[in-house]
């Protein structure tokens, strides 16, 4: 494992290396490295430049002390399964104020903390970044952040502060559920009726009887729940929601979304 230190940038060819990282040029940040192979910064930022190149780690972590460390330690765990260290890892990483943030760190820090289920970690971070950097690339996940920490009146905030970011089915479905759980039911109603992309999904009144129908089937619906298609989930998500059993609805809806935050941590 690598050592962890809180140096700053201190040599021109770290400054170019992290000038080439930030804007996403990571074979070049790699050739840099060959060139420097007693630069403990460069050869980490070496590393981390062919995890975005590969999506996989090096079986051999770069030596050597550098502020970076953290980070390579973090992708270590990770690809080794210990989340909850990677997480350890990162948590040194951004308590050091002076660490600097980009687009791909925060990208890799997300997709370690979803996995772990930090979504405290994760959204502390993604406020941080999208304050330093006025920056909302992700806005997404801080809103399923918000979801998961059970912060529904944030996750109505967020959703209506940047609605035209997030016209994604997946996060209207996680707002609808927010708002149930606020017991703001007709507003729940509205956001699942205008869904975008996905359903046509009509009215609570017009098809209520439909759903009725679909919940007086719902005990021979739900033993068969393994081999149903994605529509006759949806029908039992929608039948639970208006019949009261938002429990039930949630946990429906959400196995429905799971692939989000799959896509996420690409589990």
């Amino acid at each position: 494992m690598a050592q962890q230190a809180t140096q700053v940038l201190t040599t021109t060819v770290e400054k170019e290396a992290w000038d080439l990282y930030e804007v996403g040029s990571n074979e070049d940040v790699v050739v840099l490295a060959k060139r420097h192979p007693d630069n403990f910064y460069v050869q980490h930022l070496s590393y981390l430049a062919l995890y975005e190149l590969t999506g996989r780690a090096m079986v051999q972590a770069p030596k050597g002390i550098s502020n970076l460390a953290p980070l390579v330690d973090a992708i270590q765990n990770f690809e080794l399964g210990k989340n909850g260290e990677a997480c350890k890892n990162l948590n040194l990483y951004f308590q050091t104020q002076t660490n600097p943030l980009c687009f791909s760190i925060i990208q890799t820090a997300i997709k370690i903390y979803f996995r772990a289920e930090a979504y405290e970690d994760a959204k502390n971070i993604i406020v941080r970044y999208k304050k330093q950097w006025n920056d909302l690339s992700f806005i997404k996940e801080e809103l399923i952040c918000s979801y998961y920490l059970k912060r529904y009146d944030e996750v109505i905030k967020v959703f209506r502060d940047n609605m035209k970011l997030l016209n994604d089915s997946d996060i209207h479905k996680l707002v609808g559920m927010a708002l149930l759980f606020l017991d703001r039911h007709k507003e729940a109603n509205l956001i699942f009726e205008n869904i975008p992309n996905k359903l046509n999904l009509p009215s609570f009144e017009e098809k209520r009887k439909m759903y009725d129908s679909v919940y007086r089937n719902i005990n021979e619906l739900e033993k068969k729940s393994g081999s149903l298609a994605h529509k006759d989930l949806e029908d039992m998500g929608f039948a639970y929601l208006f019949n009261g059993e938002y429990g039930k609805a949630e946990k429906m809806f959400l196995s429905l979304t799971e692939k989000l935050k799959s896509k996420l941590c690409n589990v």
